[in-house]
């Protein structure tokens, strides 16, 4: 039934598009700053080879000409076999939305309510912490540069 009603919905929307001559493009995952005045589709095009779980965030950011008191945008994320759908969520200015997400391929959908800009990333961290036992944090950094040392 998600199935059914996430591709009838997408149907609707790319016909809405078309008829209202609004081009629709699909932005590569990762994409940062990219301006959203419609609908925008954000789509991962590169496999990703692991099993490790993920995290997908999404960054809304108002523009100088979005109104301030409503800027914000719905997100839906979905993955690319049509098996899940995950939100809709309200997103607000200045807000990150972070998602858990699997191995398989994901997409996000956009649809601010003002022009807004947006990033799209995937975070690795999360698997980086598996594959090397643990990264540093900030007080115990590589290098330390504020360290003086004496001859």
């Amino acid at each position: 039934m998600k199935t059914t009603l996430f591709v009838l919905c997408i149907l609707v929307n790319f016909s809405i598009g078309t008829l209202s001559g609004q081009n629709f493009r699909i932005y590569p995952i990762p994409s940062f700053n990219v301006l959203v005045e419609g609908t925008a589709w954000f789509q991962e095009t590169v496999p990703f080879n692991s099993k490790a779980k993920r995290v997908i965030n999404v960054h809304i950011y108002s523009t100088k000409a979005s109104d301030s008191t409503n800027c914000s945008a719905e997100v839906l994320i979905y993955s690319l076999d049509h098996q899940d759908v995950l939100g809709p969520y309200t997103v607000n200015c200045g807000e990150t939305l972070s998602v858990e997400i699997d191995d398989r391929e994901w997409g996000v959908s956009v649809t601010p309510f003002t022009p807004v800009e947006v990033s799209v990333w995937v975070d690795l961290q999360d698997l980086l912490k598996k594959m090397t036992g643990s990264l540093p944090g900030k007080e115990e950094g590589l290098c330390n540069h504020d360290q003086k040392t004496e001859p």
